[in-house]
């Protein structure tokens, strides 16, 4: 009786699970472990929430407004948090830590930028609206395999759109990636969070984007874990398989290296600006440790490659995943980076294409481990 309970209601079970670690982890006075460990969910129950109410509108027409109105709060939330951080890059410190702002000191100049900002991230979110359009849907459907009918579809379109076209904003506005910016890191400094425990806060984000992604294929809804863990491309690989992906991840690195310099000199040839390795590498001092090596490579290389390539490949092809593994990159890198980034998308999705999901995130683990470890002996010499 109880698991069948579970089965015909695990949408609503699930909703009001991760709505509840939602306003906790948002409105509570959590602290410590387990303040963290809640904290590292809230990304996660937002598409969680969003993708069980579209799996209710399956049963009752109404959860269909009530998924299209959850997916509009997710949007403008992404647009609010680009122009919030991006704000921290335009913005001196002093203005930020008063708690009230003369109006007379304000510089027109920076108004006028902080404005931009804003009326870019609103541009950017109602531009990912056209993911509604069933002429748009109608027309991508030619070239990828997803249902330009179906309700889960549609609003995964949207989500792809608004997660494309507004990170990138705050660069295009203030010309630094927001978590890159003086001010920034001179807040992370200040706070401490650069020394924080980034090996539990890593292994907590790796554990909620691997169960967000397995409910939003539909574990326990409309598939089986098996069925769900073959819709993600999770299968255990072959000894073949590992030798591969370890070999392909050396040999991006070493061609990644002349990559990475040219698009930095073509980049800065185009004057536009180009990512500061330092600032990078002091974005990063709280993970370059060999413990935090190790578990943020597997967290980036597995929470990436199953949400991205395994989770919405399948669905929406190579090229605008790609897009949005870029895209997720906006606040720590610049426009070289952002091309670096897309290029080892590109690479990442063939492998998944040609082998599995396993594969593709053990090829990007190897990768990122071997950059991490180079900066961690950069540093200590």
């Amino acid at each position: 009786m109880l698991p069948e309970f579970f089965r015909r209601h695990t949408p609503e079970l699930l909703i009001a699970f991760f709505g509840l670690i939602f306003l906790v982890a948002a409105f509570g006075e959590v602290g410590g472990e387990a303040g963290a460990f809640l904290t590292s969910a809230l990304d996660v129950a937002l598409f969680v929430i969003l993708a069980m109410l579209v799996y209710l509108a399956t049963r009752h027409p109404a959860f269909r407004w009530l998924a299209v109105l959850w997916l509009l709060v997710v949007v403008a939330g992404l647009a609010a948090i680009a122009t919030g951080f991006g704000a921290v890059a335009i913005l001196p410190a002093e203005m930020l830590e008063a708690e009230e702002i003369d109006p007379e000191t304000v510089d027109l100049a920076l108004a006028a930028e902080v404005a931009l900002l804003l009326l870019g991230a609103l541009a950017a979110a109602f531009a990912s609206l056209i993911g509604f359009s069933r002429r748009f849907r109608g027309w991508l459907a030619g070239y990828l395999p997803f249902d330009p009918d179906s309700l889960l579809h549609t609003v995964a379109l949207v989500v792809i759109l608004a997660m494309i076209l507004i990170p990138p904003v705050p660069l295009l506005v203030a010309g630094v990636p927001p978590f890159l910016s003086e001010t920034f890191l001179d807040l992370l400094l200040e706070s401490g969070d650069l020394l924080a425990n980034t090996v539990t806060l890593d292994a907590y984000t790796l554990f909620w984007t691997l169960i967000g992604s397995f409910f939003i294929a539909g574990a326990f809804v409309r598939r089986s874990p098996r069925e769900t863990l073959k819709r993600l491309g999770l299968v255990r690989p072959t000894g073949k398989e590992i030798a591969f992906a370890v070999v392909a991840a050396l040999v991006l690195v070493a061609a990644f290296h002349f990559i990475d310099m040219a698009l930095a000199m073509l980049v800065g040839w185009l004057g536009l600006p180009v990512t500061d390795m330092e600032a990078v590498n002091l974005l990063f001092a709280g993970t370059l440790t060999l413990p935090g090596v190790i578990m943020a490579s597997v967290a980036a290389g597995f929470g990436e490659e199953v949400s991205i390539r395994g989770l919405l490949q399948p669905r929406f092809g190579i090229l605008l995943p790609a897009l949005l593994f870029a895209s997720l990159h906006a606040f720590q890198y610049s426009w070289d980076g952002l091309v670096s980034v897309f290029f080892a998308g590109i690479l990442f999705a063939y492998i998944r294409r040609y082998t599995n999901t396993t594969t593709s995130a053990i090829t990007h683990t190897v990768y990122d481990l071997v950059l991490f470890s180079m900066m961690l002996v950069g540093m200590s010499i």
